[in-house]
């Protein structure tokens, strides 16, 4: 079961690709995603590299990487988010994968200067085994909003469980941390990101820690755009001036807070934050979730507002060669949350 690597071709290979993920990354995975995801981010189009078999030619694997642009101690640098890494099920050993992610790291050269993923468990075995240590790591951090089926096991009524959630549900509330005096006011934003949203990215591009360059346009394709479960976007303004955003993905259970940028400003992260759990409050939603970077600089205020850390995940970064750039640097204190992945 030999396998050959080779670069892919985005139109050539569309629909094998498609078929592929497909069946070994989601179900639902289809046209639209992949022309959103591979032609349309606003970085440029992705990179694919195909694995083959020697004998059928058939396609059983890729791997992808996908243009982000960035700040990093004010300059902006150019990375790959890795992702779509998959291999048919018979070609699931450590030859094939370290063959086809090695191909994948071996295409890093100029102008990209680094890359990054999220890899499983399985996943970071391989990168061990390519001499890449994990970096960090990408924390959960949850926030309970409604506690019934916590009551349910103890009273052993659902009943009275329910009676006493729709009690607590206001208490719970009260306790929200909003940052103290309200410095701004937080309100949906009706339409799509316009200038304002990059002429805010620019205003914090000076700040030393790695963070993604979060233009409008960008915005608009990785939020508003995306074929996936639909985001809403709430911004908080002093006046006309814009302090910050915050884009929340709902769901029935488990919404999340895929997204944060603002000032550094404690009480207008706070309220951002408030404003985002208050809204999936609102919604029913069982628990609110957010995933960071383990140092992200935001970390306090998380804890401070309910959030407490569950799982984590980890994180791996690799440099391109002659860049001076170190994963430990670049993924120290860094601003990298959900919406940094790749989907």
């Amino acid at each position: 079961m030999a396998i050959q690597v080779q670069s892919g071709c985005l139109e050539t290979h569309k629909r094998a690709l498609i078929a592929l993920f497909r069946e070994h990354l989601s179900p639902d995975y289809d046209a639209d995603r992949f022309d959103w995801l591979y032609h349309k981010n606003p970085a440029g189009p992705a990179h694919v590299w195909i694995a083959y078999d020697g004998d059928s030619r058939t396609i059983v694997g890729a791997a992808a990487a996908f243009p982000r642009r960035f700040y990093f101690r004010g300059s902006e640098e150019l990375g790959w988010v890795l992702g779509d890494f998959c291999l048919a099920e018979r070609y699931r050993s450590v030859g094939p994968a370290l063959q086809l992610q090695r191909a994948c790291l071996g295409a890093l050269a100029a102008p990209v200067d680094f890359c990054y993923d999220f890899p499983s468990k399985s996943m970071m075995a391989i990168y061990k085994r390519l001499g890449i240590q994990q970096a960090g790591e990408l924390v959960r951090w949850a926030k309970a909003l409604r506690i019934e089926e916590k009551l349910e096991s103890l009273v052993k009524s659902k009943r009275i469980a329910k009676v006493l959630g729709m009690m607590s549900t206001g208490i719970i509330a009260s306790l929200d941390w909003k940052g103290g005096k309200a410095t701004s006011l937080v309100a949906p934003l009706e339409g799509r990101c316009r200038e304002e949203f990059t002429s805010f990215d620019r205003s914090s591009r000076s700040r030393s820690s790695l963070r993604t360059q979060r233009t409008a346009e960008y915005l608009n394709w990785r939020y508003l755009d995306s074929p996936s479960k639909a985001c809403e976007i709430w911004v908080a303004r002093k006046g006309l001036e814009m302090m910050g955003y915050v884009v929340l993905q709902n769901d029935p259970d488990n919404s999340r807070i895929v997204d944060l940028d603002a000032v550094e400003e404690p009480a207008v992260i706070a309220g951002l934050i408030a404003a985002a759990v208050r809204r999936t409050r609102d919604l029913g939603a069982k628990t609110v979730s957010l995933a960071a970077g383990e140092d992200h600089p935001w970390r306090a205020i998380f804890k401070r507002s309910g959030f407490r850390c569950r799982e984590s995940a980890p994180i791996v970064f690799v440099e391109r060669a002659g860049t001076g750039l170190e994963p430990t640097k670049l993924y120290a204190n860094s601003y990298i949350m959900e919406g940094e992945r790749d989907n």
